[in-house]
């Protein structure tokens, strides 16, 4: 109850009252005191009776007072402590270390020690928190990500939008370019140590290796089933190499599924051909060959890798029809390897020359096996 209603409210009641002791009585008392020192007053009945009234009023009105005068100083050290915290979660916002601070409130005190324990990164798409400093940051940070750059914002250079603010003020300034170059730009941002290895395709591909280590060929049928695989290249890769070993076997339909679900590139393509022809066989040259026919068909970025095959079994005619479907410039090491086929060189060395250099002992030995089969049969 706020001071004023009460004292309004204690004249009414004391009014009332007095009023109600004049209607019952007009006579008159007198108090005479004989205690320490005489005195005597005369006084209506009537105000007699509203003395006591008269003096808890007096009492509460004080109390009432250095209530609210407590409660404003102690509003006072709350607000005091609302801002200390909010002065917190901006530092922490922007990425920097919080300063030490003294509360009045143990709440806050409390809460202060909680938050520290956190990283507080921003949501930019959350509404409107009212607070003038907070919205001023994500405002910031959201024209940031829209491609400005925030001079006057003081962010860490841990902080994950720090990269960002500094390329939106480079564009097409020389100086600008030629400053950020002399800073170390390599500080690990907040979050990325803790949790660089609970990103979706971290959680995929463990999901993917467990399944292909399995061994169980109704799970990875299921699982190649699904519209999206969250594929990468290094799980076709070991689809492959599971599918050489012959602990698991697949349709030609599903596999090139796989390939068809991530968008891989000419050297991909023949990454994995180059792994499939080191452990060719009879029982398996056709089944690969009409795999990278079909994909030569549909994927552009397949032909490269077809081209191998298809010279790796010794089927030369084929290769050079197809060449023929393709401008003459294009495909070059096909026409190399068709060219000095006789002079012995590796059909490696026309695709990835490096690659044969890494692999120059084992490519001997792969070389003699591809040798034994009798390719042009298949």
């Amino acid at each position: 109850m706020k001071i004023r209603y009460f004292v309004i409210f204690s004249i009414v009641y004391i009014a009332i009252i007095v009023s109600y002791g004049f209607y019952v009585t007009t006579d008159k008392y007198t108090l005479t005191n004989t205690l320490l020192f005489e005195f005597s007053i005369t006084l209506p009945i009537a105000l007699w009776l509203c003395l006591p009234a008269i003096v808890l009023f007096i009492i509460a009105w004080l109390f009432l007072s250095f209530a609210a005068l407590y409660h404003k100083f102690k509003l006072v050290s709350f607000n005091r402590d609302m801002d200390k915290l909010v002065s917190q979660i901006q530092e922490q916002m922007l990425g920097s270390t919080p300063k030490d601070r003294v509360f009045s409130f143990n709440q806050f005190k409390e809460l202060s020690k909680i938050i520290k324990r956190s990283y507080l990164l921003p949501n930019l798409q959350s509404g409107v928190s009212n607070n003038e400093k907070i919205d001023s940051i994500i405002t910031s940070f959201i024209d940031i990500q829209n491609g400005l750059e925030q001079l006057k914002l003081k962010i860490s250079q841990t902080h994950p939008m720090y990269n960002k603010n500094i390329l939106n003020g480079v564009k097409s300034d020389a100086q600008k370019a030629f400053d950020i170059l002399k800073q170390n730009l390599e500080t690990e941002t907040i979050c990325a140590k803790m949790y660089s290895d609970l990103g979706a395709n971290v959680v995929y591909d463990k999901a993917w290796d467990v399944i292909l280590d399995s061994g169980n060929a109704k799970v990875l049928q299921k699982a190649l089933n699904l519209d999206n695989l969250h594929f990468t290249f290094s799980r076709i890769f070991k689809l492959v190499v599971v599918c050489l070993s012959g602990k698991v076997e697949i349709s030609k339909d599903l596999f090139i599924h796989a390939c068809k679900s991530v968008t891989l590139s000419e050297r991909e393509y023949l990454r994995l051909v180059i792994e499939i022809c080191k452990s060719l066989n009879q029982n398996n040259i056709s089944f690969w060959l009409s795999i990278f026919e079909t994909l030569s068909k549909e994927i552009e970025a397949s032909v490269l890798a077809y081209f191998y095959i298809l010279l790796e079994v010794g089927k030369t005619k084929e290769a050079m029809d197809l060449k023929e479907q393709y401008p003459k410039d294009d495909f070059l090491p096909i026409s190399a390897f068709i060219s000095l086929k006789d002079k012995g060189y590796p059909l490696l060395v026309f695709f990835d020359p490096l690659l044969y250099r890494e692999n120059k002992l084992d490519n001997t030995k792969f070389s003699e096996h591809i040798k034994q089969i009798d390719y042009i049969k298949h």
